[in-house]
């Protein structure tokens, strides 16, 4: 199955509204009919369409509920997740206190992350890149040898 490919620039219109590029929705076999926007990791806000959304919450299943770092995952990820459908235009609207937890003004940029689509904003992304503090090239040694 394919998935999400490819980074790709928009704007937040006056009402938080975001058109999902046709080339992203058409890379992967996953249904945008149905999807859940949710405060992602390092500065951006987390896109998944419904049947991987299941995926994040059966690993939830498991999870010791009794561990305070489980409870405040799952407690931060909850209260910041909401079902969204795009409309005619393929238009989903980003909850306010998303864009602002993010930082997002009106220029994002949207990457397909194979399961997954983030939304970023437009300096946010190459301020996290500056800031990882090691190369593309270093972590990729590591990670795919």
């Amino acid at each position: 199955m394919p998935g999400f490919l490819g980074n790709f620039t928009g704007t937040l219109d006056s009402k938080n509204r975001l058109q999902i590029p046709s080339k992203l929705r058409q890379s992967s076999d996953a249904s945008l009919d149905t999807c859940y926007l949710t405060l992602g990791v390092g500065g951006c806000i987390f896109l998944f369409p419904k049947n991987e959304w299941q995926r994040v919450e059966a690993k939830f299943e498991n999870f010791n509920f009794a561990h305070p770092d489980a409870n405040f995952v799952l407690r931060t990820l909850m209260a910041n997740t909401v079902e969204v459908t795009p409309d005619n235009q393929n238009r989903i609207l980003i909850p306010q206190s998303l864009v602002d937890k993010v930082g997002i003004k009106k220029d994002v940029l949207i990457l397909g992350m194979i399961r997954r689509i983030e939304i970023w904003g437009a300096d946010t992304f190459g301020q996290y890149v500056d800031g990882f503090g090691k190369s593309y090239e270093e972590v990729a040694a590591q990670l795919l040898l």
